[in-house]
């Protein structure tokens, strides 16, 4: 399994990509989030429009899915064909439908390719693309939700955004990688995010081989490094902070 870190940024850092990774595993490949700016980089890094098999957004907010109508756009220009899937919490169809309409209201009647939604309720289980997709709900906003991504054997979990829960807990069980939002160091967070030492304590709770630290809040990840590392001296998991266009492989 192969994730490429197409963005790591949090909402409103002029200088990063939105949080979005893209998974290639047994010749297939699901995106993961879709926010403002992350579409731009994904084209970038993926020039073909066949070769991304399918997309999972974790909540409603604009950083996680805005990027979407440029997206899907992209493909229609480039003469896609491929059936494209869709995934994500209850509602899906009707708010991509919704933002896509709003940026290009004929978009969706023209493309020469199929949309098919895939709507997940947390404790769910679903095959998608060559992906077993489980879920759970995440302490962020509304129907926000975790996800556990197996295939051949390797184990991925993402969180989106959220303040980590024991549901969580369960479900990262034995990751090889987890990638996890992280964005203040150790201190009180806004409601509904988690933190680095969360984070940490969470990987050691969870067994998680491997934690990529994603969303971090910008001075945190540009002017306090130093506190930041002292943290991973702490867990058992090796903990890293990905660059954007990092490849990490499991």
């Amino acid at each position: 399994m192969k994730c490429v870190f197409l963005g790591i940024g949090s909402a409103f850092d002029s200088g990063q990509t939105n949080v979005s990774i893209l998974v290639e595993c047994g010749g297939n490949r699901i995106l993961l989030d879709c926010g403002f700016n992350a579409g731009h980089a994904c084209m970038n890094m993926v020039p073909d429009a066949h070769d991304i098999d399918a997309l999972w957004i974790s909540h409603f907010h604009g950083d996680h899915f805005f990027g979407l109508p440029f997206l899907l756009g992209s493909f229609f220009n480039a003469g896609r064909e491929k059936t494209f899937h869709i995934c994500g919490p209850e509602g899906i169809e009707d708010k991509v439908t919704q933002t896509v309409n709003l940026a290009y209201p004929s978009l969706l009647g023209k493309i020469g390719f199929g949309v098919v939604f895939h709507e997940f309720k947390p404790g769910d289980v679903k095959f998608v693309s060559g992906f077993g997709v489980s879920t759970c709900a995440i302490d962020h906003s509304g129907s926000a939700q975790a996800i556990r991504l197996e295939c051949a054997g390797k184990v991925l979990f993402y969180t989106g955004d959220g303040a980590l829960n024991d549901d969580c807990t369960q479900l990262a069980k034995n990751a090889q990688l987890g990638i996890l939002e992280a964005y203040s160091l150790d201190g009180p967070v806004k409601k509904g995010h988690s933190s680095i030492m969360a984070s940490v304590n969470f990987a050691i709770s969870a067994r998680i081989d491997t934690v990529c630290l994603v969303h971090l809040e910008n001075f945190v990840r540009t002017c306090r490094v130093k506190n930041v590392l002292k943290q991973f001296s702490l867990s058992d998991s090796t903990v890293i902070i990905p660059e954007q266009g990092q490849v990490f492989e499991i």
